[in-house]
């Protein structure tokens, strides 16, 4: 094996993202360049691989979804400038996605004929996307959790094993608050392929999930700020007709370390 790697640093809200140009690599070499990439760069959470500027095109290294990373490739792709394009994800899905007035947004590729949110026990939900489980825990029931930073990713990997979530692609774990009236998060992300297991900075889909919660409880589509631990705002909007969503698009601030770097394998 003898191969440069290029990559890029993104920041969607907060969620240190790191962009490698190029998708020729084995599943085998993902693993190896997101553990490189890991260990060299502390503040990174997610690594994905980027395809041609022709066909926008974005792997993640764990083959799972990621919301805020496809907001990144659609900022990177259309150079920071307004506009919309297609982005295929993940080999499967063609994701709409853009900027506007600065801000990058995408939609959530969702399962559209099945109910997505199940209420697993009281003040707890499970919210089912494509691509990523998410389980949400209202603000009195994670109050415990959350006075608890030091020792929350191990209570959420047990909610995991606890609800046979183990075989997801990857799975989310959401302990809200509330501050000042606003919707905080304290995500915390389990992918399966590359078993990595990170309190993040920030989650899209998680967002995102936030959101169907929320519009569930109301009986009506909405949008909703959520507060995200870098201290940014991501938006969710959402459509949903009970436990069915037909839509949903997040939306949010990028920013980006303009280095490229570089490393061989």
């Amino acid at each position: 094996m003898n191969k440069k790697v290029v990559y890029q640093i993104f920041v969607p809200g907060g969620n240190d993202t790191a962009f490698v140009f190029g998708t020729d690599y084995t599943k085998e070499e993902k693993k190896i360049i997101n553990n490189v990439i890991m260990q060299k760069e502390k503040n990174v959470e997610q690594v994905g691989f980027l395809g041609e500027k022709e066909a926008p095109e974005l792997i993640m290294a764990g083959g799972e979804f990621c919301g805020n990373a496809t907001r990144s490739a659609a900022y990177f792709y259309l150079e920071g400038k307004d506009g919309e394009l297609k982005l295929k994800v993940n080999q499967k899905d063609y994701i709409n996605a853009g900027v506007k007035e600065g801000l990058a947004w995408c939609e959530i590729p969702l399962i559209l004929d099945r109910d997505i949110i199940e209420e697993m026990e009281n003040d707890i939900y499970k919210i089912e996307m494509k691509g990523m489980t998410t389980i949400v825990i209202k603000e009195e029931r994670a109050k415990q959790y959350i006075e608890k930073l030091d020792t929350i990713k191990d209570v959420a990997m047990g909610f995991i094993e606890n609800y046979n979530l183990k075989e997801r692609e990857a799975v989310g774990v959401m302990f809200l608050e509330k501050d000042k009236e606003i919707i905080k998060i304290n995500p915390v992300v389990w992918v399966n392929a590359i078993d990595t297991l990170f309190y993040e900075t920030a989650c899209g889909s998680g967002t995102t999930a936030t959101a169907i919660v929320e519009s569930y409880i109301s009986g009506e589509s909405k949008s909703v700020d959520v507060l995200q631990p870098s201290g940014h705002i991501i938006t969710a909007t959402v459509n949903i007709d009970g436990k069915k969503a037909s839509r949903a698009i997040i939306c949010g601030n990028i920013f980006c370390n303009n280095e490229i770097r570089k490393f061989d394998i």
